[in-house]
């Protein structure tokens, strides 16, 4: 698993979890969106995806919905985990599989702001203003996309 090319803003990549992490840090093989501008580090900047929804919602938490991205297609939502964030080496990244292939995969610019807008309400900024999920009784309101159709896929 290393990637050999500059991951661009927004790319869904694989990040290997277990080398060298300590608990309770993550430590499996995962999917991730990067976060940082290209850069020719040999690192950037990244924030894990999960199936595992949130018990308790937060603004640092971000649902992409099933069905808009091949490589996440697993039959449930993928949740951003904006407060683990994570500086990752090219080493521990790998393109996703799609059918099989590894695939170039990039957010929708809808949801790579939203990505970014909970890696900044982890850390505490203020963040746009977020509108309710699904779940009308939710405490905390997340921000969500209210309309993709005018945003495209790359």
């Amino acid at each position: 698993m290393s990637i050999n090319f500059l991951p661009k803003r927004g790319q869904i990549l694989m990040c290997d979890y277990t080398k060298k992490f300590i608990e309770p840090e993550m430590q499996k093989v995962r999917h991730c969106v990067v976060v940082s501008p290209e850069r020719r580090t040999g690192s950037c900047l990244v924030v894990p995806l999960s199936t595992v929804p949130p018990q308790n919602v937060q603004l640092y938490h971000y649902k992409i919905p099933r069905g808009v991205y091949l490589c996440l297609e697993c039959g449930t939502d993928v949740w951003v985990k904006g407060d683990m964030l994570t500086h990752a080496s090219f080493a521990r990244l790998d393109r996703p599989k799609e059918n099989g292939r590894f695939a170039s995969v990039h957010l929708r610019t809808v949801h790579l702001e939203a990505v970014v807008n909970a890696v900044l309400a982890a850390i505490g900024y203020p963040v746009k203003a977020a509108t309710p999920m699904s779940n009308p009784g939710a405490k905390v309101d997340v921000i969500e996309n209210k309309d993709d159709s005018k945003t495209h896929g790359k």
